[in-house]
């Protein structure tokens, strides 16, 4: 295993969320380590005691997409981001010459919001190699074993398929409109009450087949099975259109060529939205129409309307005067499930179009061919969170070697969203009862302040496509809310 002071730097300085790594020309502007504010040619840069027709907490694919729709509709807008990026839980960044996603990755032509956005800006499309894997690798019982993937997915996809069908339909009578997420309440409430683990227990299963969907849940709710929601992963199988081919081809196989990143700034340079990047809010105070935020630093800016763009788990860090619902911060503070590991792992050997899996509690529940290299291969890699140290090389080449005896671990980088302070995780995935009990009351705007977040789509919630959802509705919203007094 080779450690040097190179890898080091790197590992220090992805941890410590330091520069963009910009990945296109479209539309983009370069942002600087350190740098605290995007200026649009021809704009005032914002100063504190500015007042704006709307402000956008937070600088992810939500909080840009409100941010360029709003300010396209002619209101005055400005960002206000926690990092010295944008982006939020999408994160471009390079190893080796070539691109690597730290944070959210694949999108996909059915999900038309973030597709909409790849056609509008011009830019393309690659694919994971691993998302198509020859050869497959798994823990059952705790031996290793392995198969073509051709003779082992079709028999995951059977028991999911049986793990789905809730209502002999794949679960298309408890979400028959997926984007109306409500239309079969009854039904939907009672399929939330089970964890995944609950789930499987009502099922007939061999043991080996138990494992198997084990590693997907594990890795879908990036967390133990017994924590996560039966109903996200019956709304995964009905907008995957009831298929475990089809839907690992929505999930984890196409990415933008060009990097995340080359969309979030292609996004923020459409439009004369203002940005302020390394600024923080604290609290949001309204009173009479008149909302004041206050920065980290103490510095006040106003808005006639807010959106609040900021994760599930980091809602609750913002102090706001009046406060917030009930229902929304009970689900801030319990958060969504969403607290594992992705990090990325060099190894010395080519392993071709390969994947492995190993259900909860191992370290690593699924890691498959990123980069097929002249120097080995990159994989991308998942586990559970407190199962995997990605900082400590040795215990990762430890657990890469339970799926590929012999491996020779070159390097390990990747960024922890868990300890990200504007993050606190990775992408959404509900707890038992959360859907039912906080999804409306996430999205539900209180006064003057609006929400939009990935975390609270009613399509594909936790994924790119439902951040830039969630951003075009608020944007209308806070259109219809400022203009509706000039229409009376």
């Amino acid at each position: 295993m080779i450690e040097d002071k190179a890898a080091a730097s790197r590992r220090n300085f992805l941890k410590a969320a330091g520069v963009l790594v910009a990945t296109s020309a479209v539309g983009a502007k370069a942002i600087a380590a350190g740098q605290t504010r995007v200026e649009q040619s021809g704009t005032t840069p914002p100063k504190a005691g500015d007042h704006f027709d709307v402000i956008v907490i937070g600088g992810g694919m939500a909080g840009l997409t409100a941010a360029r729709d709003c300010a396209l509709r002619g209101m005055k807008t400005l960002v206000l981001e926690a990092r010295n990026r944008i982006g939020g839980r999408t994160f471009t960044s390079e190893y080796g010459g070539k691109r690597v996603e730290l944070g959210g990755t694949w999108i996909h032509w059915s999900q038309g919001f973030v597709w909409n956005e790849v056609t509008r800006y011009g830019l393309s499309i690659s694919e994971t190699p691993g998302a198509m894997a020859d050869t497959s690798a798994w823990i059952t019982g705790g031996k290793l074993k392995s198969a073509p993937s051709m003779e082992l997915w079709p028999k995951i996809g059977e028991a999911m398929a049986e793990y789905c069908n809730v209502d002999e339909w794949g679960g298309r009578l408890v979400f028959p409109r997926p984007y109306e997420p409500f239309l079969e309440r009854e039904k939907v409430r009672q399929w939330d009450r089970l964890s995944l683990t609950e789930r499987m227990g009502q099922l007939k299963l061999t043991p080996e087949m138990r494992d198997l969907l084990n590693i997907q849940f594990t890795i879908n709710c990036h967390n133990d099975p017994r924590k996560g929601a039966f109903i996200d992963m019956l709304r995964w199988w009905v907008l995957g259109d009831s298929d475990m081919a089809l839907m690992f081809d929505k999930i984890a196989r196409f990415k933008i060529y060009e990097g995340t990143s080359a969309l979030a700034h292609a996004i923020i340079g459409d439009g004369d939205a203002q940005l302020l990047l390394s600024t923080p809010v604290a609290s949001v105070s309204s009173e009479g129409g008149r909302n004041v935020l206050t920065t980290t630093r103490g510095d006040h800016y106003t808005a006639d309307a807010v959106i609040c763009a900021v994760p599930q788990n980091v809602l609750s860090s913002i102090k706001f005067t009046p406060g917030l619902s009930q229902q929304k911060m009970r689900a801030a503070e319990a958060g969504h499930t969403g607290i594992g590991v992705k990090c990325y792992v060099h190894i010395k050997q080519k392993v071709g179009k390969w994947i492995g899996m190993a259900p909860y509690p191992n370290p690593i529940t699924q890691i498959w061919t990123e980069q097929e290299r002249d120097d080995g291969t990159l994989l991308v890699c998942f586990g559970p969170p407190g199962g995997l140290d990605q900082n400590d090389e040795e215990q990762v080449q430890q657990a890469v070697r339970q799926l590929i005896p012999g491996a020779d671990v070159v390097a390990v980088m990747g960024y922890e969203w868990a300890l990200d302070p504007y993050s606190k995780g990775t992408w959404c995935w509900y707890r038992p009862e959360m859907f039912s009990e906080s999804l409306e009351a996430l999205r539900a705007p209180e006064g003057s302040i609006f929400f939009a977040s990935a975390d609270s789509a009613t399509g594909w919630r936790g994924f790119i496509d439902g951040a830039i959802q969630s951003g075009v509705e608020s944007s209308h919203a806070v259109h219809e809310y400022l203009n509706k007094g000039k229409r009376s």
